[in-house]
Parts: structure tokens; C-alpha cells; sequence
């Protein structure tokens, strides 16, 4: 068993650096974690380490962080300098292309865009997770992996190669605190004493926070008030598939500035695995399943923890529907993602990128593609500068 508390924060983008900070200015993880930050800018890296020195100095606190330069496309450099610093930890957050740059779209242009779901992103999402497996291997290290980029179609798909992650974060975990919120409001009870058990698909929670609903896509949900079951007042026949709950929590829209919630789900996480806590938590991608569940996590420990009215068959069936709502028709036994027909549809006709299913060892050539289809046609729609330059095009 790893023992060790060396975090590595593979990618310094928003949800990056917001780690880095959260890391950095916890009383109770601070001083204790050691955290390698890593990416491939190198000044604007180290000048993000830096700032988080100087913050934390002023609060009181002295992390241990240094700054390292990885590029994950460069495999072979990448082992070494996990051979070199051996995190315990890795949370990897790179990716092609972040989630949020279509929300810069025009709004038409973006309500007809987000309908291909994320299924036709893939390559774009599986790319820097891919590669960082890859390199890990090869270094013959052996750290818990975290992975941020959809975990939970990109953790299962891994896992067809034998690389899955040891699990995501995100998506349903950052769904379930607004709906605990929305249970607390609703019944008059404080948030600490509601507890769920929630299965779903990042489909599902995506859809909520948009719709309040999950269009229709399945999910399994157990609410529990200091012990109590009170699902059927809470959630009546699943009313949150049928027309939703009117009462979540609205928080920013601002793409940048919901990435805090994100960030707070991936140092939940950190801390379990690495404090041994063993406590449950909502989370996606445990073991290389798709979709997310309640995951008891510690040192050693990432076991999904399902209430005695579901099986883990059901969930897992669950979430593999889920899937296909996000265009996602199934994951092949070699690694190839099938696209279904609407979503690639779409893309078709609105980029010009017409890919029904890649392999994931194409996925690089393929989120060249894609970045360049995609940065045409945002250039043709006014998407924003500073939006097109964060997208990839190939190198």
C-alpha cells in the first residue's frame, strides 16, 4: 500500500490551478500533502505556484509545492519524471480542450452545438488521460490516478486497455450537493443531517444543471434525513426524470467560476484516498465503471457502496443507458468508441467533422481534426478570441 502524501496536479487550467489553490490553503491538507504542480507552460506554471506561495504565506500557511514542466503527448519524457518524483497521487486534469469554451458560443449557435452531447468530444477528453496511463506504465510506477476529463465514459474506456484510472471526480459529485441544498430548504432540515446515494451518468448531470431534470435519462437516487428514507417525498416516482425538481440551487453561469465546485469534488476525493478516511462519496469512474455511484474511498479502498434495493449490475446498466443519451452507443472490447447516428449527425453538419466511431489509440490525430473543424466554425460564428485560442488544432 502507498503510504506516501506526494500529490502530482497534472494540468494547470481553471479546475487546475482552483485545486492548487484549495490544496494549498487548507488548514488540514497544507503543510501534510506535498504537491508536484505540472504543465506543460512552463513560466505560467511556476508563476501559478508562486502566487499560491505567496498567498498561503499570508494566511499562515507553508505549503511544500514545486513546479514541474510535463507534456503528456511526449510519452516517453513523461515516465521519466514520474520515475523521478514517484508521486503517490496524480490528479489529472489536462485535456485538449475544456468543456467550457462552446459556452462562448453565440447563444443559438450554442443551443444547437451542445445537442451532439459529448460522445463526438471524446477525442478531445481521452487524448491527455490516455497518454498519462501510457506513461505510467512505462515509468513502472504505481499511483492512485484521478482522473478529471469525462471520467465516466473515459475511465471504462481505459479500462478495455487495462489502464483505467483509479477513479474520476466531478459531474454527479457536483450535482448532489444542489440537491442536497434543495432537500435541506424543502424540509427545513440542516444540510449535514441529508445524505444520498445517487447512480448516474454525466449525461444526467449535466442535464440537471441545465434543466433542473434529467431529460429523461435514468438514474437511481436515495435520500436519507439523519437515517430516514425520504425519497418518495423528496422524489415522487422519479420526478426528477419526469419534469424535474423546480428548487435546485442556481449557482454562476460563468463557466470559470462553477470550476470551483469541480475543484472542491477533486480535493474531497484527494483526501479520502490519501487520509484513509474510507468515507462515501458520490463520484464517477470507480475501478474503470461508467458513470458514477456512491464509492466508499481510502488508501487500498474504491468500492462501490450501493443501497440494498439496487444491484451493481443495475447500476452499471444505468449508467451504460445514461451513456447513450450522451451519444455514447457503446465501448468496444479494443478501446473503440461507437458514436451513435444523431449526435455524429451534428457534428456533421455543423463542423464539417464527420467521425461515427475512432479507436482510442487514434484519439490524437482525431482531436486535430476536430480542433481544426471546430476552430473554423467558431471563427465563422464569432466565437470570442481568447475562446478560439484555447482550442487544440494539432501538433
Amino acid at each position: 500500500m502507498r503510504d506516501g502524501n506526494k500529490v502530482m496536479i497534472v494540468g494547470l487550467g481553471s479546475v487546475g490551478n482552483l485545486v492548487l489553490e484549495m490544496l494549498s490553503r487548507n488548514q488540514t491538507l497544507s503543510e501534510w500533502v506535498k504537491i508536484i504542480a505540472a504543465d506543460v507552460a512552463e513560466d505560467r506554471g511556476q508563476q501559478s505556484v508562486n502566487l499560491e506561495v505567496a498567498v498561503a504565506d499570508k494566511l499562515g500557511l507553508h505549503p511544500d509545492i514545486k513546479f514541474v514542466s510535463v507534456d503528456l503527448l511526449d510519452i516517453d519524457s513523461t515516465a521519466e519524471t514520474l520515475r523521478k518524483y514517484d508521486p503517490d497521487l496524480i490528479f489529472q486534469v489536462a485535456t485538449l480542450q475544456s468543456w467550457w469554451v462552446r459556452d462562448y458560443l453565440p447563444k443559438d449557435e450554442r443551443n444547437k452545438i451542445v445537442q451532439a452531447e459529448i460522445g463526438p468530444w471524446l477525442p478531445m477528453h481521452i487524448t491527455m488521460p490516455y497518454h498519462l496511463m501510457q506513461a505510467i506504465k512505462k515509468a513502472g510506477t504505481n499511483p492512485y490516478v484521478v482522473n478529471a476529463s469525462v471520467p465516466d465514459v473515459v475511465c471504462p474506456t481505459l479500462a478495455k486497455l487495462g489502464m483505467a484510472p483509479t477513479v474520476g471526480i466531478g459531474n454527479l459529485g457536483e450535482v448532489t450537493p444542489l440537491l442536497k441544498m434543495a432537500v435541506s430548504k424543502r424540509l427545513g432540515v440542516p444540510i449535514r443531517d441529508v445524505t444520498l446515494s445517487m447512480v448516474g451518468s454525466h449525461y444526467v448531470c449535466y442535464h440537471i444543471e441545465a434543466n433542473g431534470s434529467t431529460d429523461g435519462a435514468p438514474y437511481y437516487l436515495r435520500v436519507l434525513v439523519n437515517g430516514k428514507d425520504v425519497t418518495q417525498e423528496v422524489d415522487p416516482d422519479q420526478k426528477l426524470k419526469r419534469e424535474g425538481w423546480d428548487d435546485i440551487p442556481q449557482i454562476p453561469e460563468d463557466p470559470l467560476m462553477y470550476n470551483k465546485l469541480t475543484a472542491a469534488t477533486v480535493v474531497k476525493v484527494i483526501r479520502a484516498i490519501l487520509q484513509d478516511t474510507k468515507e462515501i462519496v458520490n463520484t464517477p469512474g470507480p475501478n474503470g465503471l461508467p458513470g458514477a455511484y456512491p464509492v466508499r474511498l481510502g488508501r487500498e479502498l474504491v468500492e462501490v457502496e450501493l443501497p440494498d434495493d439496487i444491484s451493481l449490475d443495475e447500476a452499471i446498466a444505468i449508467n451504460e443507458e445514461g451513456n447513450r443519451f450522451d451519444g455514447i452507443e457503446r465501448i468496444e472490447d479494443d478501446g473503440t468508441i461507437i458514436i451513435a447516428e444523431k449526435n455524429s449527425r451534428i457534428m456533421r453538419d455543423m463542423l464539417g467533422y464527420d467521425v461515427k466511431k475512432f479507436n482510442v489509440q487514434d484519439s490524437k490525430e482525431l482531436a486535430g481534426q476536430l480542433g481544426k473543424a471546430f476552430w473554423s466554425y467558431g471563427k465563422r460564428v464569432g466565437l470570442p478570441d481568447f475562446a478560439l485560442n484555447a482550442i487544440y488544432a494539432g501538433r
